[in-house]
């Protein structure tokens, strides 16, 4: 973001992928009364589901999921995301090294990374 502290939104691709952080934003605006009726239009309805093999790989040590269940929404789904992103592509291990990251870090009940947007997302 800009010294001035303001986001850009610019039109989006049809077929663009809406990440998590994204919808989170638009939420966010529309909360606080400021999305306009063409945000409203091309904005998603997603149901965020979680993978299964990623809630098994949590289920695995009775501390990560502890601990994962206590985090905020807006984390969850901004890492899982980010996760599932990578899931199914070939010859990528982009998506196993951020799920090994994501259970490291959750298991030392430790939050990471840009996902709320320097608290506007809480």
């Amino acid at each position: 973001m800009g010294k001035g502290g303001y986001q850009r939104f610019s039109p989006r691709s049809k077929k663009s992928n809406w990440t998590q952080l994204n919808v989170a934003r638009c939420e966010r605006l529309e909360k606080l009364g400021l999305m306009t009726d063409s945000g409203r239009v091309v904005m998603p309805k997603i149901d965020f589901i979680v993978a299964s093999h990623i809630l098994e790989a949590l289920k695995k040590c009775d501390i990560t999921y502890k601990n994962y269940e206590a985090l905020p929404e807006i984390y969850k789904r901004v890492r899982i995301d980010n996760i599932q992103s990578w899931f199914g592509i070939e010859n990528n291990t982009t998506h196993d090294k951020r799920l090994q990251k994501f259970l490291e870090n959750t298991k030392q009940n430790k939050l990471f990374g840009d996902w709320n947007d320097r608290g506007r997302l809480l």
